[in-house]
């Protein structure tokens, strides 16, 4: 038996959970920290899920006896993150005070406009939405 470890690149102050798949098999629900599986050697298809069904990577690992293979995931969307975030901002500061004219419909179309681009890019990506990458190390606890 070899261990897979499953793991998040880093560690979110919200993490939302994602499914772990082997070969298209959902095993369960992983949120936050990392998971641990033995397996016997053999070659594996991993895929982390969002909890939005259509979101996913897979990638192949190939389990060796005596190997620990860490399987480590992020997502691509650093840059939307913050984007959103300015825009949140802006609808709060939005609700109390009152913009006027102009900017009220500018901001609404360019809100909206990022809004549909986001959409659009996800539903491109979905099946490549992660990044995932496999680090292979020896087990020195044999």
């Amino acid at each position: 038996m070899a261990e897979i470890i499953i793991s998040p690149k880093k560690k979110r102050l919200f993490d939302l959970p994602h499914y772990i798949c082997v070969n298209d098999k959902v095993l369960g629900v992983m949120k936050g920290g990392p998971v641990h599986i033995q397996m016997p050697v053999g070659m594996y298809k991993i895929t982390v899920r969002s909890a939005f069904k259509f979101i996913e990577s897979s990638v192949v690992v190939d389990v060796e006896e005596g190997k620990v293979n860490t399987v480590a995931f992020s997502d691509r969307e650093k840059i939307w993150n913050v984007i959103f975030n300015i825009d949140i901002v802006f609808w709060l500061v939005k609700r109390f005070i009152n913009v006027g004219a102009p900017w009220d419909t500018i901001y609404e179309i360019i809100s909206n406009g990022f809004f549909a681009i986001w959409l659009m890019r996800v539903w491109i990506i979905r099946k490549h939405y992660f990044k995932i990458e496999v680090i292979l190390q020896s087990n020195t606890q044999l």
